[in-house]
């Protein structure tokens, strides 16, 4: 149907051009036999005998009183604001990847991971063990940043293992109890 409703109004436009153009023609060529109509009696005309000859396809004719609600929700939007640039998913998680590759800088922030040693130690250690030095708080992040890292790299592979490519929970469960990493489950 509405393949229909646009011919209709193409084929009104053809007859238009191409009354005007044969009306042109004749007037070049001068006074002929048949009678011509003006130009404005035609439009008048020529739109009422188009649309007594046209099935009911007009806008108006199958719709009810809502239909320009579906109008205004069609016509786009002009604003003046430049779309802003997106990369295609994925992309910038493997730009990160490789960025995170190629450094050797500790990824945990210090001062928060230096608060979770003395959490921890306050209480799992004697009372008399309060004190840290750097070297040891260093040596004991980088231990940390090494086991999480390989962690997370055993619970990968299991999940590409089960055709998926999300981490879940039951891959790092998983990787821990196959690489004896961590207390047991």
């Amino acid at each position: 149907m509405a393949r229909t409703k646009h011919f209709a109004s193409r084929a009104r436009d053809r007859n238009r051009t191409n009354a005007t153009a044969s009306s042109s023609a004749a007037a070049a060529e001068g006074p002929s036999a048949t009678p011509t109509r003006r130009e404005g009696s035609q439009d008048e005309g020529g739109e009422a005998q188009q649309s007594a000859a046209t099935p009911t396809t007009t806008p108006s004719a199958g719709r009810k009183k809502g239909g320009t609600k579906r109008t205004k929700q069609a016509m786009p939007k002009s604003s003046n604001k430049k779309k802003t640039f997106r990369y295609k998913p994925g992309t910038v998680a493997l730009r990160e990847i490789r960025h995170f590759q190629k450094t050797t800088k500790l990824l945990i922030p210090a001062a928060s991971f230096i608060r979770q040693v003395r959490s921890v130690t306050q209480i799992f250690a004697p009372p008399d063990v309060t004190r840290w030095t750097a070297e040891a708080l260093m040596a004991i992040q980088e231990a940390a940043e090494d086991f999480l890292i390989g962690l997370f790299s055993d619970a990968m592979l299991c999940a590409i293992h089960a055709r998926r490519v999300t981490l879940m929970r039951k891959d790092f469960e998983l990787a821990r109890r196959l690489g004896g990493k961590g207390r047991p489950l």
